[in-house]
């Protein structure tokens, strides 16, 4: 095993507990997108203690910071890799009983927010502490990126604009994942997400008297047919063979029982593994708008929200980061991942931009880490944190070996 190997792994174990007491504060203090001021603050601070300069982005709300390593017989290099983390909560109460739980009444961090940036960092102390003793074995050249308004779709957008990837050549991120163990990734080249695009559409009726519907132009019948089109028609246009999946979750119309509305809405999402099923399958929801307008005497209206493209995994890139998990975590750690997940990551806005993977972090143990994504009780084994932490920074070493 390389001395840096034994190094690195030395240095994880050393800052464990430091990694377990920064993902609690930021469990204990979760932001929603779009709020993350105090988090972006708290995270800022930890890397100028480490001597890094960080840059806010737009609002204040994520930062980027750069750790370029030199040695006596190299020159910085002329690449870079940035480690990407998000950093903002979800609208959901907490309801673990635990001495770290949310203090933010209806807002937690649901879906491992605070373990990202809390491995990136880790990370990143321990190449600042490797580089302090001259144990890199040669150049690097890291960029951190801790992004807000992932939650939403919309951080890695507002991050690029900031400039949080000018002059970044490829970028690695995680996810926490409670279907594997501790001590496991998930790894998958190729797609990894789905795409997704959130659905909107009104319609515009004429209200009336609930006995009068014949001098209506009824909002609600024409919403509860679109629905029901719209379920219907999209497995008839798309091949069996791409996965689609479409659901509506909210509705909304009228005030009273006996009287029929002026207008009513629904939103939905659309997620495909291709655009041409994407293409296929937003085509045939045109036309179902289309169809219920000439049957209802509606008007329908329809717009796409917030989106992301699908994830997809260079080859490379998760080459390099099964490499790293077996040098530092053991040959057991890389496990492939089957098919991709139907779920979306606006870490993809990235991945159009420069090459990149994702990976999955095991955080499932014995006692905790074993609840969904998104739901009240979720936790995690944080034993996660030192893992995710060594795996990243061996990959960053990783990349800048002498070819």
């Amino acid at each position: 095993m390389p001395t840096w190997v034994v190094d690195l792994q030395q240095h994880a174990d050393q800052i464990q507990s430091g990694l377990v007491e920064m993902r609690r504060h930021l469990h204990r203090n979760p932001e929603l997108s779009g709020q993350e001021h105090k988090t972006t603050r708290f995270l800022a601070g930890f890397l100028e203690q480490l001597g890094l300069h960080p840059q806010l982005a737009g609002d204040d709300r994520g930062l980027f910071a750069d750790l370029d390593v030199a040695t006596t017989d190299a020159k910085t290099p002329d690449r870079r890799i940035a480690l990407r983390g998000d950093i903002d909560a979800l609208p959901i109460a907490d309801q673990k009983i635990v001495d770290y739980h949310s203090h933010n009444p209806g807002v937690m961090h649901a879906c491992g927010h605070d373990v990202h940036p809390s491995v990136v960092c880790g990370a990143v102390q321990i190449l600042t502490a490797m580089a302090e003793r001259n144990q890199l074995p040669w150049p690097i050249a890291l960029r951190a990126v801790l992004q807000p308004a992932e939650e939403i779709a919309q951080g890695a957008s507002h991050m690029i604009r900031s400039g949080a990837i000018d002059g970044v050549d490829a970028i690695l991120a995680l996810h926490v994942d409670p279907t594997r163990p501790i001590g496991e990734i998930g790894l998958k080249a190729g797609v990894l997400t789905a795409s997704c695009d959130m659905i909107h559409v009104d319609f515009l009726g004429k209200g009336g008297h609930g006995a009068r519907p014949h001098l209506c132009k009824d909002p609600i019948d024409a919403c509860t047919l679109w629905v029901q089109s719209a379920f219907r028609r999209i497995h008839r246009v798309v091949s069996a063979d791409q996965t689609v999946v479409f659901s509506v979750g909210q509705i909304n119309a009228g005030h009273s029982a006996n009287v029929i509305p002026d207008q009513s809405d629904v939103s939905g999402s659309l997620r495909t593994l291709s655009t041409e099923a994407r293409s296929v399958a937003l085509d045939a929801l045109h036309d179902v708008s289309r169809s219920v307008k000439q049957q209802t005497g509606c008007e329908v209206r329809s717009r796409l929200g917030v989106s992301a493209p699908a994830v997809i995994n260079d080859q490379s890139l998760i080459q390099l980061i099964s490499d790293a998990a077996v040098l530092v975590a053991g040959p057991n750690a890389p496990t492939p991942i089957a098919e991709p997940s139907m779920g979306s990551e606006d870490f993809s806005y990235y991945l159009q931009k420069i090459p990149g993977a994702m990976f999955r972090l095991g955080v499932a143990g014995d006692a905790c880490g074993h609840h969904p994504l998104h739901t009240a009780q979720f936790d995690v084994d944080e034993r996660c944190l030192a893992i995710g932490a060594k795996i990243m920074a061996a990959a960053v070493i990783q990349y800048f070996r002498p070819r």
